[in-house]
C-alpha cells in the first residue's frame, strides 16, 4: 500500500471510530471493540486502526489498558479543541450547540482582544492590518473567495492585542471553521459585507475606539453564525446586518 493509501485509510479509520463513539453515545470509561473488531468493522487494516488510535490516545480520547482493551478517556463533548479541529477536517458535521458554543467562544476572545488591540496596537500592526485588508479588497474585486484571507486578517488583530495566548486560543476556534467558511465566503454578498467590516475593525483600531470596535465584534460574528446556521438548515443566507440592528449588545 502506497504512503498516500495508508494515510487516507488513517484518517479514515480516525473519522469511522470517532464516528463510532458519537454512533454509541460512548461516555467516559467505556469499552470500545478490539482492534480486530473495528478493522473488520471498517473496512481497513489493523495497522490503520492502531494508527487511528493512537491520534485519538493522543487527543485523550482513548487508553489503552494492559490485558482489558481499549477504554474512552474521555467523552467526546469534553475533549480539548484539537480534537474538535480534527473532527471538522474530517468533515463530521458539529451540532448546532457546538457551533453556537464556537461562535460564543469567538465574541468573548475576540471582543477582548480587539479592546486590547485599540490599547495597544503599534503602527506596524496597523500597517499589517491595512495590507490584509487592500489584499483582502483585491481578491473580492476579482470574485475570488476570501476564506484564508479572512482568518488571516482576524488572527492579526488578534495579534495586535500583544497577547499569544488569545491568538492561540482563537487559532484552533478558526482551524475548526474550515469546511463551512469556504463555502460561506462563496456568496459575493458576504465578501462584500465582510471587506466592509474588516476595513471598520482597522478603523475602529487606528481611532482606539473600544467601545464601537467591541460592538461590530459580536455583529459580525453573531451574524456570520446565522448565515452558517441557515446555510445548514439548507436556507438562503441572509444578505444585510438587519436582524441584529437594534440588537442589544
Amino acid at each position: 500500500m502506497s504512503a498516500p493509501q495508508q494515510a487516507s485509510e488513517g484518517s479514515r479509520a480516525v473519522k469511522r471510530t470517532i464516528e463510532f463513539i458519537r454512533h454509541h453515545r460512548l461516555q467516559k470509561g467505556d469499552r470500545l471493540p478490539s482492534e480486530r473488531e473495528l478493522s473488520d468493522r471498517f473496512g481497513v487494516t489493523r495497522s490503520s486502526v492502531r494508527e487511528a488510535l493512537a491520534v485519538l490516545d493522543a487527543l485523550r480520547l482513548t487508553e489503552r489498558r494492559p490485558k482489558s482493551g481499549i477504554f474512552l478517556r474521555n467523552a467526546l463533548e469534553d475533549s480539548g479543541l484539537d480534537s474538535l479541529v480534527i473532527q471538522a477536517n474530517l468533515d463530521l458535521p458539529f451540532d448546532e450547540r457546538t457551533m453556537r458554543d464556537v461562535s460564543e467562544a469567538r465574541v468573548i476572545f475576540e471582543t477582548h482582544a480587539i479592546r486590547l488591540a485599540c490599547a495597544r496596537r503599534t503602527d506596524a500592526d496597523l500597517n499589517r492590518l491595512r495590507e490584509l485588508v487592500a489584499n483582502y479588497s483585491s481578491r473580492v474585486q476579482a470574485e475570488l473567495n476570501v476564506a484564508n484571507e479572512d482568518v488571516e486578517f482576524h488572527l492579526a488583530m488578534a495579534a495586535a492585542s500583544q497577547n499569544a495566548i488569545i491568538v492561540r486560543t482563537l487559532t484552533p476556534l478558526f482551524l475548526m471553521s474550515f469546511q463551512w467558511r469556504q463555502k460561506y465566503f462563496s456568496s459575493p454578498v458576504v465578501r462584500r459585507r465582510s471587506l466592509a467590516d474588516h476595513q471598520e475593525f482597522v478603523a475602529t483600531i487606528a481611532d482606539r475606539d473600544e467601545t464601537r470596535a467591541a460592538a461590530l465584534v459580536q455583529k459580525h460574528v453573531h451574524s456570520a453564525f446565522d448565515e452558517v446556521r441557515a446555510m445548514a438548515e439548507g436556507n438562503e443566507q441572509p444578505e444585510s446586518h438587519n436582524q441584529w440592528e437594534g440588537r442589544e449588545e
